[in-house]
Order: structure tokens, then sequence, then C-alpha cells
């Protein structure tokens, strides 16, 4: 304490610095997705095109290309993607979190990077670290909201959002289709069908139910079906799976026949990890075509000729470029096939029912010279009529067939236009024990 008569030597204050102020401001430049799942999409023309291009991002600006990536513990799973981001910072060098959310939580995505200098970018390496747990098709996009955190500071980025996704069951099996075919793998319009299809399913038995509900209803096939095509709606349908999500197919006037619903049903399968294979049954050498059920059989043909007790007389046809592809036309033929005026005309013995319905189509044509089905599992399923069958051709025909066709003979004569005939032909038929089907396994995975 001073005293009186003391004096004391006046000190020397330091003020304090001022505290730094931080601030940090980002925005992300572009987003790009590593799943090792490669996407295609079929443009006017035929020509296929990789999604995203070589060497572009998934998201940057108004440019958002979709991805795929397995769901969340499913077989194979892969998770990393690279987000570009750019800042400006005071005050908060050091590390940095980048963090990308759903609002409900289902997916996250974060990865770690340094914040130095003033102004500055990086390309942060993430991993998804929640994702669906479930077959999730989020194509037509989903917001993310994304954070960055540096010393202690949270804020929200600019860009990055939305972005598109599809969550597939587990990772596919790409299929080796022949060069004839040679999809790429995989066509973003079946991708979009297989993971809306499945939607909400895990696990192969669950995600094969659902996918195999879009093409039957536990009887037969869907009519209509979730596409809109329709089998055969004329005699010119798409074959195969590339023109069928071509914009330019006119798929919807020409139907799809059964190598093409075959082929997208393989299609789907193989994109969410599950094995099949490519079944075509063919009519053998001594029959023209098998005839679709659903037909009446006589127990034994009927006597219209002496010479071929066996055959039986399946109508006679007139082709039409309408359903079911033929058009049924009286007789003019007598029971021995001559010029005799006394004899009966021809009985049907084998009689055609209405048609059992296809995919989108509740007039299938009559019958074919071969099919296309597919092996899934160890059982056979009929992708075109929606019927499930054990490995076996004798099993198939006896559930599938109602004959074949084994010859023609020509008919009455029809006017089908103001200056034009056609001639009908008589169906000329053996019942369906007669011969055997033909079985030719093709592309798998």
């Amino acid at each position: 304490m001073t005293q009186v008569g003391e004096s004391v030597k006046p000190g020397v204050i330091t003020p304090k610095p001022p505290k730094q102020p931080k601030a940090l401001a980002v925005a992300l430049l572009s987003i790009t997705f590593d799943s090792g799942i490669k996407l295609f999409e079929v443009v006017k023309g035929g020509g296929e095109n990789e999604l995203p291009p070589a060497g572009t991002p998934h998201w940057k600006s108004k440019n958002i290309y979709p991805a795929v990536y397995v769901r969340e513990g499913g077989k194979g799973e892969t998770k990393d993607l690279v987000v570009q981001a750019q800042w400006a910072q005071q005050g908060l060098d050091g590390s940095a979190k980048l963090k990308g959310s759903t609002r409900d939580g289902s997916i996250v995505i974060e990865g770690d990077f340094s914040i130095s200098g003033a102004r500055g970018k990086a390309d942060v390496s993430c991993t998804f670290t929640k994702r669906p747990d479930k077959v999730t098709n989020l194509g037509g996009g989903v917001p993310l909201r994304w954070q960055v955190t540096a010393g202690g500071t949270t804020v929200d980025c600019a860009g990055g959002s939305p972005v598109r996704l599809f969550f597939v069951d587990a990772k596919p099996l790409p299929i080796g289709w022949p060069g004839s075919f040679g999809y790429k793998a995989h066509y973003l319009r079946v991708v979009d069908w297989a993971t809306r299809w499945a939607a909400g399913k895990a696990g192969e038995k669950d995600v094969l139910a659902a996918l195999w509900s879009k093409f039957s209803d536990g009887k037969g096939a869907q009519v209509p079906h979730v596409t809109g095509f329709a089998y055969w709606k004329s005699n010119d349908p798409v074959q195969d799976l590339k023109t069928l999500v071509s914009p330019d197919s006119r798929v919807y006037q020409r139907g799809w026949s059964c190598r093409a619903i075959a082929h997208t049903f393989m299609e789907c399968l193989a994109l969410n990890g599950i094995q099949c294979t490519e079944v075509v049954p063919e009519a053998p050498a001594d029959a023209l075509m098998f005839l679709v059920q659903n037909w009446d059989v006589a127990a034994t043909p009927l006597p219209n000729w002496n010479v071929r007790t066996d055959l039986y007389y399946a109508g006679t046809w007139l082709p039409s470029k309408s359903p079911p592809l033929n058009k049924p036309i009286g007789t003019s033929l007598t029971q021995d096939h001559g010029p005799s005026k006394t004899l009966p005309k021809l009985k049907v013995d084998m009689r055609k029912r209405a048609g059992v319905p296809a995919q989108g189509q509740p007039l299938a044509p009559l019958g074919f010279s071969n099919h296309w089905i597919v092996l899934v599992g160890g059982k056979l399923y009929d992708t075109s009529y929606g019927g499930m069958h054990a490995n076996s051709m004798t099993t198939y025909a006896t559930a599938s067939l109602a004959g074949w066709l084994v010859g023609t003979l020509a008919d009455t004569t029809v006017k089908t236009g103001w200056l034009k005939k056609e001639q009908s032909r008589a169906w000329l038929a053996h019942e369906v024990g007669g011969h055997s089907l033909d079985r030719s396994d093709g592309a798998s995975n």
C-alpha cells in the first residue's frame, strides 16, 4: 500500500489483440459417384450413350446424371464417391468434415478434408455411411442437405442437390449376351423398371417374387401390363431389348415379342444380382409350329380323310395384321380334299377357344415355331404367359401346349380388298403327345 510521501513508477499496459473473426462459406462444384456400375441410355437411331459421358461428374450445376449402388447390407456393396468443394474462410485452417444427408436420414454421405488459406478447393473422398436397406428408386431426384464442420463451426453448403440414385439388392451379374444382341450393361430404363418393381424388397427370394409379380398374377399373364406394352400387337413386334427401350421403337404400336419380354425379365434379375438363363423351346423338324393353349381337342381325330387318320383338322385360317394375327375362315375342302360334291366338308376336331392371355394381350397368337422363357432357381418362368413350371420340356409342353401344326392345305380364297384376294390355309395338326419340344439354353450370367 502506498504511503504518504512515497511515489509510484507508472507501468506499461499492453492491450490484448482482438480475436480474429471466424468465417466459412462452402460451395459444392461437382459430385462423381463411383459404384462401378455403368449406365447407358439408348437414343433415337439406336445409339447407346454412357451416363454420364466419360470424365463427366454425375452432378454439376444443371447436369444431373443417375447412379446405381447396392443397398445397405446387399452383397457386393460399394460406397465410394468424390465431391469437389470450394471454400472461402477465415480463422478455420485445419481439418474439416463434409456431410450430406436426406431429410429422413435414409442416406448419409461423409468425408474428411483439410482447409487452409483464405480460398481453395479440394476433391473430397467420401463414402455412404448410410443407405436404404431395401431396393429403392430415387431416379426422379432426391434433395440432400450438405454441411461442412471446421473448428467447431458448421455451415450449410451451396449446390450438390438434388441427386438421382437407384439402389439394387446385390451387385449386378451382367449377362453374357451374344454379339447379335450385345446389350450394354445396364440400360437406364430397365434400371428404373427393376428398382420400381422391386421397391421396398430385400433378399433374392423377395426381389424375385416382386419382379415376377409384374409378369404373373399367380394364374397367368398381366393384362394390361405395367409397361403398357402388348404381346404381338402386330405381326412385327419388337424382338430385342435394345430396340424396346429406344425412344423410336414404336413398341406401343408394334407390341413386344416373347424374346423381348424374356430379355427384359432377365435384365431386371441380373441388375439385382440374380442368376438366370435364357431357354428357347423350339418345334422339332417334323412340326411347323406348336399350338399354344387354349384349344378343344377331340379324343380322336374325326374321319376327315382316310390316309392320315392321325391328323386333326384345326380349322382354316387367313393371316391378319391384328391380334391374334389369324382370322378363322370357313373351309371349302371336303373330307377327301377332292372335287367331290357328295362328301361333307371337313369338320373341325381341334377348335381354338378364346386365347390364353399373354403380357398385355388378351388375344395372343395361335402358335409359334419357337419361344423364349427363363430358367431361374431350377424353375422355368414363361415370361410371356405368366406360368411357372418344373425344369422339364415334357412338363412344360404338357402345361403350355395344345398340339402341333404339321402341315397346311390351300383352302378358301377370300376377298380382302377392292382388287385383292388371299387364299386361306387349312391347318393339319397332331395332338400334344405326338412330338417333343427341342430345347436350346442361351445367354446366362
